[in-house]
Parts: C-alpha cells; sequence; structure tokens
C-alpha cells in the first residue's frame, strides 16, 4: 500500500504543505501519480477528517476504494442532496416541464429578431417552444455561477443574433426566467427538477463541509458555483489538486482554479506513464501555452514517438470530433475489426435522432445545435456559414451514411475488454490512458513551411490526447505541427 511506498521529493514537498494545514495547490501533469500522493496525504494526516470531492460518482466510488475508509470520497452533489430539504429533493421524480409545455404556460409569443447567415442580417422568428428552452437553459447556467440571483445576462442568446436584438430578448424573458427559477425551489409546485437545482439551493445556504481537510480533485474543470463553496470553507484546510493544462472544459463553464487561485503551490512534474519521448512532445505544446516547468519522463520506462501513416499496432486511436470517431467505427466495422467506442454514445444517438427528426418536417428542441432550425435544408444553409463549421462533419456523416445505418453501427460496439482497439475523442480519453496510441487527423491546427496557428484549446487537446500513451505514440497527422514547435 502507499505507506510502503518511498515517496519522490516532489510528493513528500506536497505532504510536508499538507501537514501544515494551510490551504494550497497540487500541480500534478499528466501520469504523475497524482491519486498516489492524495493517499500518503490522508496517511500523514491520521488525526483529521478527510473529504475527497469529485465530479462524478464512479471516481468517487473507485476514490473510496483507494482511500480505504481514512477519506470520505463524495461527489458535490451528493452532499448538497444530504442538506436541502426533502421536498425540494422529492421534485426529482415528477416529470420535467417540456419546451411546448412550459411555452404554453407562460403564454410565451413568437419574436422575430435579426440573425446574421452569410455575412447578412436577415429577419428570423423565434417560436415559443424555442424561447421556452433559452428559459430552461438560463436556469441552468445560472445554477452553474457564483451569482446569488438570476440576470437577464444569464439569458445565453445565440451569438448570431443582432447585439440589440439580444438585449431585447434577453430584457423580454428576464419574468419568465426569473418565475422559472422561483418555481424551481419551490416544494409545492409540481414540475420536475434537475440535480443543478439542489445543489444551487445548497451553495446559497453557505455551507459548511464537514471535513478538516477536502481534497478537491480535478480542480481545473471547477464551475464558479463548486469554487464559491470552497472558498467560503474558512474551517477546513482545502487542497485543489488538478493540471491546469488538461483544462478542456471551458465551454461547459470550468474556470480553471489552477491558474487563478493565489495560493502556495507543490508541483507533481514526472509522469511515471511514459518514458522521456513521449515527454519531449508534450513539453513542446506546454512550452507553447507558456509553460515554464517542463513534465519530466518516467526514467525506468522505455516510450517511442513513431511517425507512420499506416501502423496496425494501436490499442486506441484519439479523434478530436464525434463525427470522426463515427467514420472510424463504420470502417472498422467493415473491415470486420471488433471495435469499442470510447465516445459520447447518448450525444451521438439525439443528434441522429434529431437529424431524422428534422428531415421529416419536425421540429426539434432538446438537441442544442439543431434546435434553431425548422428543416434539414435550414441545417445544410448553417453549415456553409463560419459559425455552423462544428457540426459540418457530422451532418456530412447523416448525408453520406443515412440514420438508420449510423444507428446500427452505434448498436454493433465491442466492449472495451474483447476489442482489437479502441476509438475514442480526446475529451473521452481524459483520465484513461493505453499502452500505444494513434492520433489522428482532425485536430485543428494551421501549418506552412515558416510558421503555424494554433488555439490554446487545441493544444490543451493535444497535450492530454498525448500523455494518453504509455510505451509508444503515432504522432504521424500532427507531425508537422510538432515540427513546427520544435523550430520555435
Amino acid at each position: 500500500m502507499t505507506q510502503n511506498i518511498r515517496p519522490t521529493a516532489e510528493q513528500t514537498h506536497a505532504i510536508d504543505m499538507a501537514t501544515q494545514g494551510q490551504s494550497f495547490k497540487v500541480v500534478a501533469y499528466a501520469g504523475t501519480g497524482k491519486t498516489t500522493t492524495l493517499q500518503m496525504i490522508s496517511h500523514a494526516l491520521p488525526q483529521k477528517r478527510g473529504m475527497y470531492l469529485a465530479f462524478n460518482k464512479t471516481i468517487a466510488s473507485e476514490a473510496q476504494q483507494r482511500f480505504q475508509g481514512r477519506v470520505d470520497s463524495r461527489t458535490f452533489h451528493s452532499l448538497a442532496f444530504r442538506n436541502v430539504p426533502r421536498a425540494i429533493t422529492d421534485k426529482l421524480r415528477l416529470p420535467r416541464l417540456s419546451p411546448s409545455f412550459l411555452a404554453k404556460s407562460y403564454r410565451l409569443e413568437p419574436l422575430t429578431l435579426r440573425r446574421l447567415m452569410g455575412g447578412r442580417y436577415e429577419r428570423y422568428t423565434l417560436m415559443p417552444s424555442r424561447l421556452a428552452s433559452l428559459i430552461s437553459n438560463a436556469v441552468g447556467y445560472f445554477c452553474a455561477t457564483s451569482s446569488q440571483y438570476p440576470a437577464p445576462r444569464h439569458i445565453q442568446a445565440p451569438h448570431w443574433l443582432h447585439q440589440d436584438d439580444i438585449d431585447a430578448l434577453q430584457s423580454y424573458l428576464y419574468p419568465f426566467f426569473e418565475r422559472r427559477w422561483l418555481e424551481s425551489i419551490h416544494p409545492q409546485h409540481e414540475a420536475g427538477i434537475g440535480h443543478d437545482i439542489y445543489l444551487k439551493l445548497w451553495a446559497l445556504s453557505e455551507p459548511i463541509i464537514p471535513a478538516d481537510y477536502v481534497l478537491f480533485d480535478e480542480a481545473q474543470d471547477a464551475d464558479p458555483l463548486m469554487l464559491g463553496i470552497l472558498l467560503k470553507q474558512q474551517h477546513s484546510q482545502v487542497i485543489y489538486v488538478g493540471d491546469a493544462h488538461q483544462q478542456i472544459y471551458a465551454w461547459r463553464g470550468a474556470v480553471n482554479a489552477m491558474q487563478k487561485m493565489p495560493l502556495p503551490e507543490s508541483r507533481l512534474t514526472t509522469s511515471f506513464r511514459f518514458g522521456q519521448e513521449i515527454a519531449d512532445i508534450a513539453n513542446l505544446l506546454l512550452r507553447d501555452l507558456k509553460e515554464t516547468v517542463p513534465l519530466q519522463g518516467n526514467p525506468h520506462a522505455t516510450s517511442k514517438v513513431i511517425n507512420s501513416p499506416h501502423h496496425k499496432k494501436r490499442d486506441a486511436i484519439l479523434c478530436r470530433t464525434n463525427a470522426r470517431a463515427m467514420e472510424l467505427l463504420l470502417s472498422g466495422l467493415l473491415n470486420g475489426d471488433r471495435v469499442s467506442l470510447q465516445a459520447d454514445h447518448a450525444r451521438l444517438n439525439r443528434f441522429i435522432d434529431a437529424a431524422t427528426m428534422l428531415k421529416q418536417g419536425k421540429r426539434v428542441t432538446d438537441v442544442p445545435e439543431l434546435a434553431w432550425f425548422n428543416s434539414w435544408n435550414d441545417v445544410h444553409e448553417y453549415c456553409e456559414t463560419n459559425e455552423g463549421s462544428d457540426i459540418k462533419p457530422l451532418v456530412r456523416l447523416v448525408d453520406d451514411h443515412g440514420t438508420s445505418p449510423l444507428k446500427k453501427a452505434l448498436h454493433q460496439i465491442t466492449p472495451v475488454e474483447q476489442a482489437d482497439y479502441v476509438i475514442s475523442t480526446a475529451h473521452k480519453a481524459k483520465g484513461l490512458e493505453w499502452e500505444r496510441v494513434h492520433l489522428e487527423d482532425d485536430y485543428q491546427f494551421k501549418v506552412n513551411p515558416h510558421d503555424y496557428k494554433i488555439s490554446d484549446e487545441e493544444l490543451r487537446l493535444l497535450y492530454v490526447a498525448c500523455t494518453r500513451a504509455k510505451k509508444s505514440l503515432n504522432i504521424n497527422h500532427i507531425y508537422h505541427l510538432i515540427e513546427q514547435l520544435k523550430k520555435k
């Protein structure tokens, strides 16, 4: 067990900081023994009550076993569930209000505004059910913030509306948004709620977490609500653990606590997962992210970086998009491969179902990417604009293969343990590792003989993808980017 493992110098430093009783952060690069270090910290604080906080139940359950009862492992939601009145949590069992029901109930009227399409503004009517979706989404967005009360700014209007119309839309919808929030937290109101409602209600009660110290894992992915709760824990030591460069959920409201928190820090920079060759690739990406402290490879591990277009020896293929993962799944099944898919199955299924409905002339409300369109033709038109480029690969996939074959392919996935290889998106690969990893060709960057262009978000995604490999990393599709980063 961990008490028999000799801590490294970096782990010893983290343990020493923990025993001093002050809040601090542990900056832990990919594969650097973060969980083992947290176990060591718990062993060093035997007289204190510890609480490990994770984002999802699976991670919390795994941690519970690893801490062997020394630390209580929970999710924020389970803490909140215990401490919010039953009359509120009982509403989880009630049916939710559909957008069309909400629109009727609130007597919403169609609203005509201006939207940008192909470089010019045109009139566009938001129907009542679409307005109702904006109200529901605003409640969810507000729940993830540290705000005390709903405000018009929490209503996330589509960015392609004219700015004046965005302001008008927020003003028009605000009274309905406020009403929806108050109904959500009213014990007698008979509409169902989601888990974000009771979590927000708990946060508003200024809760005290029952622990002497809190280990907050994956802190770079925290939203303002969770950070707000932890920052108010005056009587507990809070140890924030994570890697600023693995923050790949900014679109979901994450605020990267690892960079923002003005706290003392200790670092875990030596990976146990892979050797120096893979660490060198990761460091090129980290350096472009303005990181000055390099990642060290495991001196006892041999890893190799290969540049081969058709390398059959791979355990995982990591793509950027769900669409590319689906293309590879289809071609793998045609080859007779036993393929496993570590992508967002539920989201892909919902997209395919929504595409089927639009093709039949029906409206869609529960798939955000397709909720603004009246027909599949509208979706095609949108795909040709700059804003529509992100859904274009999925739309092309539906056009090329049809919705039925795509649904069938999703049902033919082999369980991971029996598969020849796994296809995964980089997002879904976070926290996982494989012996041999192959990077796909859909990462977004531009390279010419003298320069390159890549966003910080893409650099972070590639850093996550590259550091999933243990023995070999195939960089064929990003080779020219790597060469340019070396020149810099």
